[in-house]
């Protein structure tokens, strides 16, 4: 389980409290999620050193990549195009079909929107029926307390959630993390 679009040490606390595996920040200026490096520093070193980081990024090249992947101590990148760094997460965005090859490493499915991420739009997750890399793929994009079920079905990896959370962009509501814990470990 990945939430995602972090930008407050009380929301990753509590993140983790409820056993969350991975959270995620965004480094892509256009979102309403953006977070500095410097704040996601300032985070990470208050939590424990085993904590899975990812970092989220956009239009970065790999040297900056790299670069906020070490100042912040992020354990993952996850990237939009094919790049030469350790522990990526590669992102796919999905409109009516999947990729042909994908990366060998983990993987998360997104809707094709016009603003990348926390859309709260799915895709079609009757095409996943078949795809070979579900076992290392994180669905996102409208996923929620609503529709986790349907997503559980087909076995993915994980999930990754940001808008279905929140009270506002940027800000995680408490009661709706814990009521999507509650159904995703009753689901199982």
């Amino acid at each position: 389980m990945k939430f995602c679009g972090m930008t407050n040490l009380e929301d990753v606390f509590y993140s983790l409290d409820l056993g969350v595996d991975f959270i995620g920040f965004v480094f892509y200026k256009k979102s309403p999620r953006f977070i500095k490096p410097q704040e996601v520093k300032n985070i990470l070193k208050q939590l424990p050193k085993d904590t899975k980081s990812v970092g989220v990024f956009i239009e970065e090249n790999e040297n900056e990549i790299i670069s906020i992947m070490d100042y912040c101590g992020l354990k993952y990148a996850q990237v939009y195009n094919d790049l030469n760094i350790q522990s990526t997460i590669r992102a796919y965005r999905i409109k009516d079909t999947l990729p042909d090859k994908v990366y060998d490493g983990l993987i998360l499915l997104d809707s094709l929107t016009a603003q990348v991420g926390g859309s709260a739009q799915k895709f079609d997750w009757s095409i996943l029926e078949d795809f070979c890399a579900i076992d290392r793929a994180f669905i996102a994009g409208g996923v929620s307390l609503d529709n986790i079920e349907a997503i559980a079905k087909h076995k993915p990896y994980g999930v990754d959630l940001v808008s279905s959370l929140e009270s506002f962009p940027g800000k995680k509501d408490p009661v709706k993390m814990k009521n999507f814990i509650d159904k995703l470990r009753s689901t199982k």
